[in-house]
């Protein structure tokens, strides 16, 4: 690691702590004693390819924002601890390209076990219910789940 302060690499590991998907290291350098913290994340090469068969990067971000949505008023750490257990879930799958559909698909799950509610909020956009029947037959297989 280089010191920010002198940019020499040698510098040693004081403390390590793990916080939330990052760990944050603090470092000492070893030539001009200055401390300085670091943050290591890792980083996911994902494709997720669309509807249209356009291809784009994975954001866990825009997962985030649609449970946010979708289950309305609920404290972050239950949302980034729902998105982290979606996001494990499409990681396990190994695979290096995803649909769209199977993220859907896995957030559907998801929230089906976390809150009815915001189950059926998001099984409206993902599945374009625009008829109450539709609605209607959405709720009843919630019902007998």
């Amino acid at each position: 690691m280089f010191c920010p302060y002198c940019s020499k690499l040698n510098t040693k590991v004081l403390e390590s702590r793990s916080i939330s998907n990052r760990i944050r290291r603090r470092r000492e350098c070893i030539e001009c004693n200055n401390r300085f913290t670091t943050y290591e994340e890792a980083v996911i090469h994902l494709k997720v390819i669309k509807k249209d068969n356009r291809e784009q990067e994975f954001d866990v971000k825009k997962v985030e924002r649609s449970i946010e949505r979708a289950c309305g008023k609920i404290s972050g750490e239950k949302i980034q601890e729902l998105t982290r257990r979606i996001e494990q879930k499409l990681l396990s799958k190994k695979n290096d390209t995803l649909k769209s559909s199977e993220i859907g698909k896995t957030i559907l799950q998801e929230l089906r076990r976390f809150d009815t509610v915001a189950y059926l909020r998001f099984a409206s956009v993902y599945k374009s219910l625009d008829d109450p029947e539709q609605i209607k037959k959405e709720l009843n297989t919630i019902i007998k789940r």
